[in-house]
């Protein structure tokens, strides 16, 4: 063999193992995606401390709404209230209440154009 042929077969043997390196990394890869996607991925586990429990007082409240109208929904997001109001001609009112204390925070009316 001449120095030419043995330095091209010292590069092809590199190849090769560059070649088989990279196609065992992208099967370990493939197995590890469908393991993760099979089994529903890491499971996370947040661990909330419990909250001290605290007096809150709350007090009779009235909220009141127009004639003729009725609550269509009752909704409660984090520290929020919101009711949803369905007025007579059809409109709707949202009322937010406080979560802790329930006071009124504001309305809003939706209506539809006609």
């Amino acid at each position: 063999m001449t120095d030419r042929t043995a330095e091209e077969a010292t590069r092809i043997r590199w190849l090769k193992a560059v070649v088989i390196g990279l196609g065992i990394i992208f099967v370990g890869l493939a197995v590890l995606l469908l393991v993760l996607i099979m089994t529903g991925g890491p499971k996370r586990s947040a661990t909330v401390a419990p909250s001290a429990p605290r007096a809150v007082s709350v007090e009779d409240l009235i909220v009141t709404l127009p004639k003729n109208s009725r609550v269509a929904d009752v909704l409660a997001t984090g520290n929020r209230i919101v009711l949803r109001v369905r007025l007579m001609d059809g409109t709707e009112r949202l009322y937010a209440l406080d979560g802790e204390t329930l006071k009124p925070l504001g309305s809003v009316t939706v209506q539809v154009e006609k």
